[in-house]
């Protein structure tokens, strides 16, 4: 049995397919297979994958369209490997990917999925997500705390927990979700993964689509605190999710939920209390810099709002990060 099974499902990736599966047969750790599931491709990608005449390499075709979720759980029911990598028919690993991760794993029986930086193909871009379980934790309250395709993960524990497709396109955040409390999560910082960005993909394909499940997985996290019985969910949408106050009234319910949601974390302690109170605090600040601009920040009814309902401590400290970045044109609504 090999160690490592890769769960690689393609459709219609002729253009890249070749550097994909290339980067998987030059791998440093060469104890794995290579499952190939294909999803009714049209294009060439068929052809291209059926020239190879490697051992490792175990291609199917399945006879019917059925997504992108349906191929991964399959490919979990056909896996051997002790460990399950991920990647999709567009990235590129690092040569030493599988033996960096399989190292990791090993060393760290009570770590359950492990991700990695990635870089951004044609570029000098790097992305990396937090490393520690409890900072990944409460990463998802927020996004995705994972590159994908960059994964390695126990194999029994998919077995256990698969994909659901009820959240495709964010089928693998919300998986995210429910991993992050059946055991410890990690990331390692170092790029071992090569990830393109074209046209085609699913996420700038089905833009809305994504958004909508990603929306119900932050507040599936962010409900561990108990806000969906102190607040209605047209408010969490347009606080948490929305993130853009249009009135004073906003701002003031939003202050109402932050402060909630350190309230609450600090009695069910469901997440790091000094790590959880940083990230909020932040998105805090980033929420009203959303309404208050320069050049309505020092008009004496947003002093007011202000000193009427923040501490001393947190006006000075939200005035002075406000100031900081009110210009910034990258200004994000994440953290």
């Amino acid at each position: 049995m090999p160690k490592v099974s890769v769960l690689l499902p393609v459709y219609n990736c002729e253009d890249y397919i070749k550097e994909t599966i290339d980067s998987v047969l030059t791998q440093t750790f060469p104890d794995f297979e290579l499952i190939i599931i294909d999803d009714c491709s049209t294009d060439n990608t068929v052809e291209i994958i059926e020239k190879y005449d490697d051992s490792r390499i175990k291609f199917i075709r399945k006879e019917k369209n059925s997504g992108y979720t349906d191929s991964l759980n399959f490919g979990i029911g056909v896996a051997n490997g002790e460990y399950i990598a991920r990647l999709d028919g567009d990235d590129i690993c690092a040569e030493t990917r599988f033996e960096k991760q399989v190292n990791f794993l090993d060393s760290n029986p009570e770590i359950i999925l492990c991700g990695t930086a990635i870089q951004i193909i044609g570029t000098n871009d790097i992305l990396k997500h937090p490393r520690t379980h409890e900072e990944i934790k409460i990463k998802l309250c927020f996004g995705t705390a994972f590159c994908h395709p960059s994964v390695m993960v126990r194999k029994k524990v998919l077995e256990e927990n698969k994909y659901d497709k009820n959240f495709e396109p964010a089928e693998d955040y919300e998986l995210w979700t429910r991993l992050a409390f059946k055991g410890r999560l990690a990331n390692i910082d170092e790029v071992l993964l090569f990830y393109r960005i074209h046209s085609n993909q699913v996420s700038n394909t089905k833009k809305e689509i994504q958004h909508n499940a990603a929306s119900a997985c932050r507040k599936r996290m962010l409900n561990k605190l108990d806000l969906e019985n102190h607040f209605s969910e047209q408010e969490i949408n347009h606080i948490v999710i929305n993130a853009v106050p249009n009135t004073i009234q906003d701002c003031k319910l939003g202050i109402d939920l932050f402060k909630f949601l350190k309230s609450s974390n600090k009695t069910h302690k469901i997440y790091d209390v000094e790590l959880f109170n940083e990230r909020i605090n932040s998105f805090q600040t980033s929420f009203l810099r959303k309404y208050f601009t320069k050049q309505n920040f020092f008009k004496i009814s947003s002093i007011q709002f202000f000193l009427s309902t923040l501490t001393i401590n947190d006006f000075f400290r939200i005035s002075k990060n406000m100031l900081k970045s009110i210009n910034s044109k990258n200004d994000k609504n994440t953290i």
